[in-house]
């Protein structure tokens, strides 16, 4: 079963890595290795189905053209659901206090170091302009 995930896990990332499409969010793993490979940031989206805010953000802020320009040329955006056992482990290894929480990582040394995190829900202009800071500090934004 571990040997039929990890070729699976594969396929899939040399899917991704040949042709991106970053209109589109990603898993998590799938997410990292596309940024490394394109020189990206990551937004790693927490969110669950029962939770109103999450909704109030993925209606009126992430669904804006504003916004989703914003996504589409700087980030990778890591859809990772609380729902699951896998989205649970991983809000605790990134410490997401809850949901909606964004969590921005860059790729350095080797590693994924975070520069900056989100926690709530918040207006389409609050949000676009914390995008934009995130992306400076994280060095993507030209």
């Amino acid at each position: 079963m571990y040997a039929y995930r990890v070729t699976w896990t594969l396929v899939l990332l040399s899917t991704a890595l040949a042709g991106a499409n970053f209109s589109r969010w990603y898993p998590y793993v799938e997410a990292l290795h596309l940024a490394q490979a394109h020189g990206r940031m990551v937004m790693v989206y927490f969110h669950s189905p029962h939770c109103p805010y999450c909704e109030q953000m993925n209606t009126f802020v992430l669904s804006d053209p504003a916004v989703t320009q914003l996504l589409e040329e700087r980030y990778v955006v890591a859809s990772v659901s609380t729902a699951t056992r896998e989205g649970q482990d991983l809000a605790r290894r990134l410490r997401a206090p809850g949901v909606p929480t964004f969590v921005f990582l860059v790729p350095h040394q080797g590693t994924w170091e975070e520069v900056g995190r989100l926690f709530g829900s918040r207006p389409r202009a609050q949000f676009l302009e914390e995008l934009r800071r995130m992306c400076a500090k994280g060095g993507v934004c030209e």
